[in-house]
């Protein structure tokens, strides 16, 4: 499919499908569903509007993950009580509407998908093509529910369409490990049939590929592992994410980290599956002037900036002094420091096209690090160590990198002194290498499984001139809070303690 056809029917089928809560995502009234689905452009439209309502949840996922974490903070305080802020402060609400949008969007994307499994086999088409599309909306499927239950914890399976409102008011909550179980079998579907070519490029690139569906199945495998105690699936981790190397023939970090988002190679082949944003006004990302300071302009944006999701100092002392390429996409105005991952000054009008990388090769070796580091603290065995370190390597010596190898830099007392063991080691490595990517939330949840180590953490982070600015941070913020119509809406639901 053309890409410029891609973005066109991701245009007109997200104006078809109606925007509305989690409890009115069907409306038998509209349109007669076994009348409309039934070709393949029906097909096409479908899928791409599946993918086009994954963008609103994106365009504000940082506020959940980065903005909660302790990589970043804002300086736009917001002018609904300070709504903005309150992901920094963590005394957000269920009215909060940020919450809301991200959990009804997530949703909203799985119930285009079921629809197209739903109706994919009355559709006169060849098995390859039918095959591809049922890969992607599993794809997308288990993508959303990955992230619901990482941010929610235990959230509603989507199985099916919903049929109106006595069946969304019947659905409850299912537990984190059930959710899992739906996710892996979704993705097991995908990549044990092969339903997806092994990579997307050209006007295929945004698509999801088997290359992807086995990256993103390593990555649930491995949150599974940590956050919920089955560290059996470590190993499971290691096949699915070499597994994606394989199949995809990528063989290293060939780009310098600066040249990996330059708006002008942002199909460049480290990118495993993005999120497609164009520079008009219907299919624009934000992220260029949100993570722009306030006041500035033309540095990210030739907008004025909104001060979201704008780094703190204790990230700024994470990096190591000498990690000049990392560092040059890190920088301080007036004493905030922002990100230049997101750069567009080519759009005057301020309707950017920068792409969100949801997974890329360097994430996929640090993963790969993380799990035969978890492998080797329960075994011993020195080859895991061997292969933990080599993929750690791998990232940190990138082409122009002006790192050391993890065996050299741990001789320096600085280094060794900040990151005491190999865990550690592959921990900063992802904080450095994937700030403001949406990742550090996740990390954290794995790195400290246990509620209370994750609490002690967070009340520990000194931010240098502000102190601790945690220190009232409880354990039952690792969770957001089930957004309110929901639950006004549908009791069952429940809501998660604390809120």
């Amino acid at each position: 499919m053309k890409k410029s056809v891609f973005y066109s029917i991701i245009l007109i089928a997200s104006m078809l499908m109606p925007s509305c809560n989690f409890l009115d995502l069907h409306d038998k009234d509209a349109f007669e569903e076994n009348l409309f689905y039934r070709t393949s452009e029906d097909m096409e439209g479908l899928l791409a509007s599946a993918y086009a309502g994954l963008r609103p949840a994106y365009d504000k996922l940082f506020f959940v993950t980065e903005m909660k974490s302790d990589n970043a903070t804002t300086t736009d305080m917001g002018t609904a009580g300070g709504k903005y802020y309150t992901f920094v402060s963590h005394t957000v609400t269920s009215s909060n509407d940020i919450v809301a949008e991200i959990y009804n969007s997530f949703y909203i994307c799985i119930h285009r998908c079921n629809l197209l499994l739903e109706h994919i086999d009355n559709v006169n088409l060849p098995d390859a093509d039918k095959n591809r599309l049922r890969g992607e909306a599993l794809f997308l499927r288990a993508l959303s529910h990955f992230y619901l239950t990482r941010l929610w914890g235990p959230v509603t399976i989507m199985r099916h369409t919903v049929s109106g409102s006595k069946d969304a008011l019947s659905m409850t909550r299912s537990s984190q490990d059930e959710v899992y179980a739906f996710i892996l079998n979704d993705l097991h579907t995908v990549v044990d049939n092969n339903l997806l070519p092994a990579t997307c490029t050209g006007d295929q690139f945004g698509h999801a590929s088997g290359t992807a569906a086995c990256a993103l199945l390593g990555r649930v495998y491995l949150q599974y592992a940590a956050t919920l105690g089955h560290p059996e699936a470590y190993s499971s981790v290691i096949t699915y994410l070499e597994k994606a190397i394989t199949i995809s023939g990528f063989t290293g970090l060939t780009l310098n980290y600066m040249e990996i988002f330059d708006m002008a190679n942002q199909t460049n082949a480290e990118i495993i599956f993005p999120i497609m944003y164009m520079p008009n006004e219907a299919q624009h990302s934000n992220f260029a002037t949100y993570f722009q300071p306030q006041s500035l302009k033309d540095e990210t944006s030739t907008l004025t900036g909104r001060g979201f999701n704008v780094g703190q100092e204790n990230l700024n002392k994470d990096f190591e002094k000498n990690d000049k390429a990392r560092l040059s996409l890190y920088r301080s105005f007036s004493g905030v420091y922002y990100t230049k991952k997101y750069v567009d000054l080519v759009h005057p009008s301020g309707y950017s096209g920068n792409l969100w990388y949801e997974i890329r090769f360097a994430d996929v070796y640090l993963m790969l690090a993380e799990a035969y580091e978890r492998r080797y603290s329960m075994t011993n065995d020195a080859t895991d160590y061997t292969n933990a370190v080599t993929y750690l390597d791998k990232v940190r010596l990138r082409i122009k990198s002006t790192l050391k190898g993890y065996e050299i830099a741990k001789t320096n007392a600085t280094y060794a002194a900040a990151y005491p063991t190999l865990r550690a080691a592959i921990f900063h490595e992802r904080r450095a290498e994937l700030c403001f990517e949406n990742q550090r939330w996740f990390d954290l949840m794995r790195l400290y499984p246990n509620p209370s180590d994750f609490v002690n953490y967070m009340q520990s982070v000194n931010e240098p001139g502000a102190g601790s600015k945690y220190t009232g941070f409880q354990a039952y913020e690792l969770l957001l809070p089930i957004p309110y119509d929901e639950v006004y809406l549908n009791p069952d639901l429940g809501q998660n303690d604390g809120y």
